[in-house]
């Protein structure tokens, strides 16, 4: 799959923007999470990396750093220096997916979704108390959400609604 290994254009302040445009103001930790979504879901669905972040483990889910270093200790983040309009159709309609599967689960689902898929976990694996676990890798996050069939999170999705 050869367009997993060329660098998109959108970096994750483009992906976070366009995620913002969709959900207002939102949890940073969710944001994140959100994003790695986007990124898993659309390399599945479309062969294709969205933006250039890496995410790494870390004891909260999936992170970039990168975006995390651009408001460290903020809880609730409403913008973020980045151009939703670098997507394509086809890269919105990923995230408008995404965000319509994950946005409305409630954020303890939400968290125990992301770190009961071997992606996450993987990276997670050894960790020291304190630490930051590895880089989630893209190999990994193609092999795991494609054997979901292109389903995100239905099962989760349909027992919250109960």
């Amino acid at each position: 799959m050869e367009n997993t290994q060329s660098r998109p254009d959108a970096t994750i302040f483009d992906l976070a923007a366009a995620i913002l445009a969709r959900t207002g103001e939102i949890a940073t930790m969710r944001l994140h999470k959100l994003a790695f979504y986007a990124q898993a879901w659309h390399l599945v669905w479309d062969e294709e990396l969205l933006t250039d972040a890496a995410f790494f483990a870390w004891g909260t889910g999936p992170v970039s750093p990168e975006l995390h270093a651009t408001h460290p200790g903020v809880f609730l983040i409403r913008d973020v220096p980045g151009n939703p309009e670098v997507f394509t159709a086809a890269q919105l309609e990923s995230i408008d997916e995404v965000v319509s599967a994950y946005g409305g689960l409630r954020p303890y689902v939400l968290n125990a979704v992301v770190k009961s898929e071997a992606p996450w976990q993987d990276a997670w694996a050894g960790t020291a108390p304190g630490e930051r676990g590895r880089i989630i890798e893209v190999e990994r996050m193609l092999s795991f959400y494609s054997a979901l069939e292109g389903e995100p999170v239905a099962e989760f999705a349909a027992a919250q609604a109960e």
